[in-house]
């Protein structure tokens, strides 16, 4: 009896979380191109100025992508799968996060097999798979420290292909490994433990695995297994 109720909580929680997610993104709309307008005229304007609404630009996309990715979590999505190259999507990806890499100085070192044929799968789904897991290398990490990022055919014997991401910053407490793709789980100070979680649930649509080796203080490795078929 706690169990369901503890269950029907949560699910009431869900449904207020993305109806109160969606009013809030409302007046953050607002205030997004509010910032631009004033922005427009940023000649005018004297250079700490113009810092702080650029400042407060990245602060909305941040608070934006964390909104998308609880609203994500709280539905399924049944889109349209396709042919995607899991290196294209790569390079978008690090596109995307390019401010932040320069902003950290945070080197990436890519080995992308451009051999590897195509997956089905939702293009915005697996980009936002690896946004979630590159990201997390780049919290994780050092400023100026390095990233591994590579694709290659899965040597062991099995058809699949492994794309994995690598850092070299604080890795995971042993106590914590068993916990951290279990969602609204997080060590970070800033944070809402669901992104590996919504990564997890993504991938087991196409029968993927999400695996991950870490070494406290000395770095992790999350990986992923796509099934060729």
């Amino acid at each position: 009896m706690e169990d369901f109720i503890q269950n029907n909580k949560l699910t009431i929680l869900g449904k207020l979380t993305a109806g109160l997610l969606h009013e809030i993104r409302n007046p953050l709309t607002a205030i997004k191109l509010n910032l631009e307008y004033i922005k427009m005229f940023e000649e005018d304007l004297s250079s700490e100025v113009v810092e702080s609404v650029t400042s407060s630009l990245a602060a909305f996309e941040r608070i934006n992508f964390i909104i998308t990715d609880v609203l994500d979590f709280t539905k399924k999505v049944n889109d349209s799968k396709k042919d995607v190259s899991l290196n294209s999507i790569t390079d978008r990806s690090l596109e995307i996060l390019s401010v932040t890499l320069t902003k950290r100085r945070i080197k990436v070192d890519k080995n992308l097999n451009a051999a590897l044929p195509y997956i089905s799968f939702n293009e915005n789904k697996l980009l936002q798979i690896f946004l979630n897991l590159i990201n997390n290398a780049i919290e994780a990490s050092t400023d100026n420290s390095v990233i591994n990022i590579y694709s290659d055919k899965y040597r062991n014997g099995t058809d699949k292909i492994i794309w994995a991401v690598e850092d070299q910053g604080c890795g995971i407490k042993p106590e914590d490994k068993q916990k951290i793709l279990e969602g609204f789980y997080t060590s970070k100070m800033q944070g809402n433990g669901i992104g590996l979680s919504i990564c997890k649930s993504l991938l087991d649509e196409i029968g993927a695995e999400l695996k991950f080796e870490s070494e406290y203080g000395k770095g992790s490795r999350f990986y992923i297994l796509f099934p060729l078929s």
